[in-house]
C-alpha cells in the first residue's frame, strides 16, 4: 500500500536540458525538513553522471569536455527513490518538484530537488484473527508501536518478528502472521494491519541431540533444555535453550531447531559442533603508561577436556620489555632510558557443572613481575572460586579464597610519612565473595538497563595471611535511552577498606574506565620519590569513590561501513589514604566529550576531558595545575 500511494505522489521531472552538464544535486525542503539531505544525495543515480563530468573536468587534456547532460529516465527513478524515503516516514503526500541553478559564465548546473513534505500520518493499529484469551498488553509491547504515533516503516517491519515470538510463546508454533500497511493521505492516516492465522496450540515433543556422543557433555547439554516433552511450547525456550548451551563455552556452533512440519507436537533438533581440543593465540602491542613505554606480547594456550569433558585449562603468558620515562634522555629517545623485563604467566583450570548444572568452580595459580610507580612488585598468587546463579542467570554469586606472596625488590618512594609496609615480604590472604546483578540488554553497546555488584574481601590470619582488613566496593550503573535514540547512562562506585591495607590492595583512580580528568592511576594520595624528593609518585588509597553520567548520541555519521558516535560527560571522584578521609561533597570534578567508532570487537574512540575544580598545589590535590587530559578508549567507559 506504501509503493502505491508512492506512485500517486506528485512529481514534476526537468525538462530536456541543452548543453548544460550536471555538477552537483542539492536538496531544498518547504517547512521544516524532517529527513537528512546526507543520507538521500549520495545514493541516487545522478551521482553517476556528476562522477563523470568531475573526472572530465579534471583531465589535462583540453579536448575532453563535460557533456553528462541529464539523463530524465534516471531523474524519474531518483525522483520515485526521494519520495519513497519521505513516505517511509508517514509523509504520504509529498511532492517532488525539480529546479536547474546553471553557473554563471559556464555550462555547468547544479540539479535542486524541491521537496513539499506535507502532514506525516499517525499509526492506526488493527489485529485480525488473534486467538481468544491472548494478553492484548503483551502484544501491543511486543508490536512496539503505539496508537496516534507518528508513523515509522522500520519500526512496522520490525514489530513483526516480535509479534510472530510472542504468539509461539502462547503455544502457536506455526502462526503465520501478514503485516501491511493502508495509507491514507487525505487523512494523513497510516493503518496497521496484523492479519493472523495461529494454527494449532502445540507442545513439545521429543529432542533429538546431534554431533556428540552421549557422556557426560551430552548431559551437560540436555541439562540445559528449558523445556520438557508436553510442556506448552516456547519461542522464549528454545532462546534460552541455545543461550544456555553455548553458554558452557565448549562448542563453536550450536543450532536448536523445532520441526516445522504443521504438527500439534514439535520436535526439537539440537546440533552442537564442539570447539577444538588445543587453541593457540598470540598478540603483540606497545603501551604508554605514566612510568614507562613498553613493547608487550602474550600468549595463550587453551585446553578442553584436559580431566573431564567439563574442565578447561587456559594458559596466558604476557611478557613485556620497559622503558622507564624519568630516565630517557628526551622523551623520544626510548633507547637512553632504563630498561626492564616485566611479565605475568597465569595458569586457570575451570570445571563446569561442579556439583550441580551451571555451578562453576575455578583454580587459579600465577606468578608476575611488575613495575608500578611506588615499587616493583615479584610475587605469587592462588585463587579458588566457585560462582553459581540465583534463581536466574541474571543474578549470580561467586565465594572464593585469595592468597598471595609479594616480594618488593625495588622501591621508588619514600613512605615514611604515608607508610605501606613494602620493606618486607607480604602474605595476604582473604576470603572473597561477590553478588552481581545484570540486567542490561547487551553487556557491550548497553541502550537499556540495570547493573550492580557488591564485592567484599575478608583479609585474615585463618586464610593464611599476615593482614587483617575488610574491603568491600560495591558498583552500580543505570541506562536509559531517551528521544531520538540518545542513551543516558550514570553510575557510582564506592571502595573502602578498613584495618592493616596490603599495598597491593589499595584503590587508584583515573583512565579511561574511571575519572577521566587523570590518567590512569593517577588520581591517588602521593608521597616522594626517593630519587628526587621534588616528584611525588601515587601510592593508592583505601578509600575511594567515583561517579561518571554520559549522554551517548546516536551514530552521527559513518566511516568505512562503521559508524562514528559521540559522548558528552561529567565524571567526579576521589581516592585517600585512609578510608574515613574520603568526602563525597569535595571531590575532582571533570566534564568532556568524546568519540566512538563502532568496530565489531566493540567501540574505539578517543576522549578529551577538563577538570573544573581542585587543580591547585594544595594538599591532597594530585597533578596540580593539569586542566586537559585525553585518553584512548576502548570499549565504553561503564
Amino acid at each position: 500500500m506504501v509503493a502505491l500511494a508512492a506512485c500517486g505522489a506528485r512529481q514534476q521531472t526537468m525538462p530536456r536540458t541543452g548543453t548544460e552538464y550536471l555538477i552537483g544535486l542539492d536538496l531544498e525542503t518547504v517547512g521544516k525538513n524532517p529527513i537528512d539531505k546526507t543520507d538521500i544525495l549520495p545514493r541516487l543515480g545522478l551521482q553517476a553522471v556528476i562522477k563523470r563530468n568531475a573526472d572530465k573536468i579534471s583531465d589535462d587534456d583540453d579536448t575532453t569536455q563535460p557533456t553528462g547532460a541529464i539523463d530524465e529516465y534516471q531523474l524519474q527513478l531518483d525522483t520515485q527513490r526521494i519520495i519513497g524515503v519521505y513516505q517511509k516516514l508517514g509523509y504520504f503526500a509529498v511532492e517532488v518538484k525539480t529546479r536547474i541553478d546553471k553557473q554563471p559564465s559556464s555550462d555547468a548546473a547544479r540539479l535542486v530537488f524541491l521537496v513539499t513534505p506535507g502532514k506525516r500520518a499517525v499509526v492506526h493499529l488493527e489485529f485480525f484473527g488473534m486467538p481468544e484469551n491472548i494478553d492484548y498488553k503483551k502484544v501491543h509491547a511486543a508490536v512496539g508501536i503505539k496508537e496516534g504515533s507518528p508513523y515509522d516503516y522500520e519500526a512496522f517491519d520490525a514489530s513483526k518478528e516480535p509479534l510472530g515470538d510472542l504468539l509461539q510463546d502462547f503455544g502457536f508454533a506455526h502462526a503465520r502472521l501478514e503485516g501491511t500497511t493502508i495509507a491514507d493521505k487525505i487523512k494523513s492516516r497510516a493503518t496497521i494491519r496484523y492479519v493472523v492465522d495461529p494454527g494449532p496450540r502445540s507442545t513439545f515433543g521429543e529432542v533429538q541431540l546431534i554431533g556428540i556422543e552421549k557422556g557426560i557433555l551430552s548431559d551437560a547439554v540436555l541439562a540445559r533444555i528449558a523445556f520438557v516433552p508436553g510442556q506448552q511450547f516456547s519461542h522464549q525456550a528454545i532462546v534460552d535453550t541455545q543461550a544456555a548451551i553455548y553458554g558452557i563455552g565448549l562448542f563453536s556452533t550450536v543450532r536448536v531447531e523445532p520441526n516445522q512440519d504443521v504438527d500439534p507436537v514439535v520436535k526439537v533438533k539440537v546440533s552442537v559442533t564442539p570447539v577444538t581440543k588445543n587453541e593457540v593465540s598470540a598478540g603483540f602491542g606497545a603501551g604508554l603508561d605514566p612510568t614507562a613505554y613498553s613493547a608487550r606480547a602474550r600468549f595463550t594456550w587453551t585446553r578442553h577436556g584436559i580431566i573431564t569433558p567439563l574442565t578447561t585449562s587456559a594458559l596466558d603468558l604476557r611478557p613485556e620489555y620497559a622503558f622507564e620515562t624519568a630516565t630517557c634522555d628526551g622523551w623520544y629517545r626510548f633507547w637512553s632510558c632504563k630498561r626492564d623485563f616485566r611479565g605475568r604467566l597465569v595458569e586457570t583450570i575451570t570445571q563446569q557443572d561442579l556439583f550441580l548444572p551451571d555451578i562453576k568452580g575455578d583454580v587459579e595459580g600465577g606468578v608476575d613481575y611488575l613495575v608500578y610507580e611506588a615499587y616493583a612488585k615479584l610475587g605469587a598468587h592462588v585463587r579458588l572460586g566457585i560462582s553459581s546463579p540465583i534463581f536466574t542467570k541474571k543474578l549470580q554469586l561467586r565465594v572464593g579464597w585469595l592468597y598471595q606472596i609479594n616480594d618488593f625488590p625495588s622501591i621508588y618512594v619514600d613512605d615514611t610519612t604515608k607508610p605501606l609496609g613494602i620493606h618486607s615480604v607480604n602474605y595476604v590472604g582473604a576470603y572473597t565473595g561477590a553478588i552481581v546483578l545484570d540486567l542490561r540488554d547487551h553487556a557491550i553497546n548497553t541502550t537499556f538497563g540495570l547493573y550492580a555488584e557488591f564485592r567484599i574481601a575478608e583479609g585474615t590470619p585463618a586464610a593464611l595471611g599476615s593482614y587483617t582488613y575488610t574491603q568491600v566496593t560495591p558498583e552500580v550503573r543505570g541506562y536509559l535511552p531517551i528521544a531520538s535514540k540518545f542513551v543516558l547512562a550514570a553510575r557510582a562506585r564506592l571502595g573502602t577498606i578498613s584495618g592493616d591495607v596490603p599495598a597491593t590492595e589499595r584503590y587508584f583512580g583515573g583512565g579511561t574506565s574511571s575519572m577521566r580528568g587523570f590518567g590512569a592511576r593517577q588520581l591517588s594520595p602521593y608521597a616522594p620519590s626517593l630519587s628526587d624528593g621534588t616528584i611525588n609518585l601515587p601510592v593508592g588509597g583505601a578509600g575511594l569513590f567515583e561517579t561518571s553520567f554520559e549522554l551517548r548520541t546516536p551514530p552521527v555519521l559513518t566511516l568505512a561501513g562503521l559508524d562514528l558516535n559521540t559522548v558528552v560527560f561529567l565524571d567526579g571522584g576521589d581516592v585517600t589514604f585512609a578510608a574515613d578521609e574520603l568526602d563525597i561533597s569535595n571531590l575532582h570534578w571533570a566534564a568532556g566529550a568524546g568519540l566512538r567508532l563502532v568496530t565489531p570487537i566493540g567501540p574505539i574512540g578517543l576522549d578529551v576531558a577538563y577538570r573544573l575544580n581542585r587543580t591547585n598545589a594544595a594538599p591532597n590535590n594530585p597533578d596540580p595545575g593539569t586542566r586537559f587530559n585525553f585518553l584512548f578508549a576502548v570499549g565504553e567507559a561503564f
